[in-house]
């Protein structure tokens, strides 16, 4: 199960890895237009993940999101940070101790530094990422924690892709009231020494019930590439909150082997009342 980590966002992001050729793409899903401004710094959420190969659900972990407003280098950054944890009762079967960052621009949420840290099931590696977006490269650092370290320079950077972390609060910025059922709309996201064309179809609205009570959400679909994880398709479904906070209530995801879901478990310091809860 090398990679397969079992957490959010990196399960997310590694998704929707697929260029997927075919896809509708719809224009006004521009990575640098900020289309909602959904979040704050202080805000803080908590995730509990289950995994289901059987007739019974695991509790597997928690993965934790936090925000800051920082000062990075010399700018004004809005700091993302995500921790994901396997408890002690799972660690004997896939043990997780992975940690996320991202500097971003508090207007625009361009990445200007990434850091990811990683152990999963006994697979280690730190990688960073430092962008230039005056010349659109990414200079990227791999240390696999064995002796071996690696620097590359990547070129043709979309100004505005986002990173694994960055992704999931770009996400949350989209105004699904401008698009239609069945609509796609493009992501760019670099990850592992390249740039993936993503892509997020648009689900539309019902009411979703979780342990946390009943939500108005919208429903989206991440296109999904088959590999060491994923059943190709549409095998990932995500429920956003239908308010102005639009929080990821529910991820769940067909795996390979077995299933996946990602619960709300709390949150804190959100910009708006939470008005998506119905009871």
């Amino acid at each position: 199960m090398r990679k397969a980590t079992l957490f959010i966002p990196v399960l997310l992001a590694t998704a929707m890895m697929t260029s997927a050729p075919d896809t509708k793409v719809v224009p006004g899903g521009e990575m640098c237009q900020v289309q909602k401004d959904a979040f704050q710094a202080g805000e803080s959420l908590t995730y509990k993940v289950y995994y289901n190969a059987g007739p019974m659900w695991v509790g597997a972990g928690e993965v934790y999101f936090k925000l800051h407003d920082i000062d990075h280098k010399g700018k004004k950054t809005l700091y993302g940070v995500s921790e994901a944890v396997s408890y002690s009762s799972f660690d004997w079967f896939f043990k997780v101790r992975d940690k996320l960052e991202t500097y971003m621009d508090p207007v625009t949420l361009q990445s200007y530094e990434f850091k990811r840290d990683v152990y999963e099931g006994g697979y280690t590696f730190y990688r960073s990422y430092d962008w230039d977006r005056k010349t659109n490269t990414i200079i990227s650092f791999e240390d696999r924690k064995n002796g071996k370290t690696k620097t590359e320079t990547i070129t043709g950077v979309d100004p505005c892709a986002t990173d694994l972390l960055s992704v999931f609060y770009w996400a949350r910025t989209i105004d699904f009231e401008k698009y239609k059922v069945g609509d796609k709309i493009p992501v760019s996201l670099a990850a592992d020494d390249k740039v993936y064309d993503i892509y997020i179809k648009y689900e539309g609205k019902e009411e979703y019930k979780t342990k946390q009570g009943t939500f108005r959400c919208m429903k989206v679909k991440p296109l999904l590439v088959e590999g060491q994880v994923f059943r190709s398709g549409e095998g990932m479904t995500i429920w956003f909150t239908d308010d102005d906070n639009r929080i990821p209530v529910r991820i769940e995801s067909q795996l390979l082997v077995g299933r996946i879901t990602c619960d709300l478990k709390s949150y804190s310091g959100i910009k708006y009342p939470f008005t998506a809860k119905v009871k």
